[in-house]
């Protein structure tokens, strides 16, 4: 069996956080150097497209969560 992503919960830890995808983008570029369009976070919290590592971080720092708020990790 190989490893996989679970269901993305992004939408909810960043709905949980009062943040918007605009300004999700804005702080991840303004105090992490990340660049992440709001097109791509869309991406992500729908499930189109995985978070890379750093991305993943760089989310979590920002919505003071941990990586595995961010997905429903399959056992």
């Amino acid at each position: 069996m190989a490893l996989t992503f679970g269901k993305c919960l992004l939408r909810d830890c960043r709905i949980r956080a009062n943040v918007t995808q605009v300004e999700l983008s804005e702080r991840l570029q303004k105090e992490l150097g990340l660049s992440v369009s709001t097109t791509l976070l869309s991406l992500y919290e729908n499930d189109k497209r995985p978070i890379p590592a750093l991305t993943m971080r760089g989310i979590c720092i920002i919505l003071g969560c941990s990586e595995t708020d961010i997905y429903e990790w399959p056992r």
